[in-house]
């Protein structure tokens, strides 16, 4: 569930941060002078957001990677980033960001796109108001501001989930004498205890997705209609989830129901 964007600061990283995290974006911005000795913070790096989440509790769980990502400059400190994300799984896919987000994927997620962050989290986008707005929107394709980003190309998308309580925090520098694996490709591979990673539709089959509640949304705007599931893991966010959406779209129906057998395919 993500959170309204606070704060003195103005940039989409800072913003990306307070969405998933809850602080203010110049506390955002202070971490990540701090933890990378910036001077100042006018464009964030996945490894710099991802630093600074890890100080407010919240841990890389998978990542979306553009096949072409390693051509470019992608990372403040190298070290840092193989460092972060040694272990996490992830998936090398060029897509838009509205063919991942229009299936509604669980979680919370980081996503750079286009030189821009935003934050999604079950159905809800925020970021620093270029694009959607400081205040978490319901993602939806007839939403004009919505649309108007639907094309933007994801760099890199990562999902986000809270540390377990004494967890050590990720550092952005290296330890000592720990190696880097290069095939971090065979690492994801060797990981089976992580959770499914809910994700879009590939290779014509249905991705898994997590969640014990199932929320089916009948959403009506500027008249078109337009259903979607939504899963939570507790019935406190899915109702969470509805009451929100019910401010954006008071004439749409929810559904919520307990479904232990698993999701089948999405509505379109």
């Amino acid at each position: 569930m993500l959170h309204r964007i606070t704060g003195r600061a103005t940039k989409c990283g800072p913003a990306a941060i307070s969405a998933i995290a809850g602080v203010p974006t110049h506390e955002a911005a202070a971490t990540i002078r701090r933890l990378f000795d910036r001077p100042s913070v006018n464009g964030v790096f996945m490894d710099e957001l991802a630093a600074a989440l890890a100080e407010f509790g919240w841990t890389p769980d998978y990542a979306i990677r553009h096949p072409k990502l390693r051509d470019r400059r992608f990372a403040r400190s190298e070290e840092a980033w193989e460092r972060i994300f040694a272990g996490v799984p992830f998936d090398e896919r060029a897509m838009t960001l509205g063919t991942f987000l229009d299936p509604a994927p669980a979680g919370t997620w980081a996503i750079s796109a286009s030189n821009h962050f935003v934050a999604y989290g079950d159905g809800f986008v925020a970021d620093s108001g270029a694009w959607v707005s400081r205040k978490p929107r319901p993602w939806f394709r007839a939403d004009p501001d919505c649309d108007r980003v639907a094309r933007r190309r994801i760099r890199e998308a990562v999902r986000f989930v809270r540390a377990a309580p004494g967890a050590a925090r990720l550092s952005p520098a290296p330890e000592s004498g720990q190696a880097h694996s290069p095939d971090r490709q065979a690492q994801a591979g060797a990981e089976p205890s992580r959770p499914a990673s809910p994700r879009p539709v590939s290779h014509g089959k249905e991705a898994p997705v997590t969640g014990r509640f199932l929320v089916r949304s009948r959403m009506f705007t500027l008249g078109i209609g337009a259903a979607m599931d939504s899963r939570f893991d507790g019935r406190e966010e899915a109702e969470a989830y509805v009451e929100r959406a019910m401010k954006h779209f008071p004439g749409s129906r929810y559904d919520i129901r307990e479904d232990a057998a698993g999701p089948g395919p999405q509505e379109c």
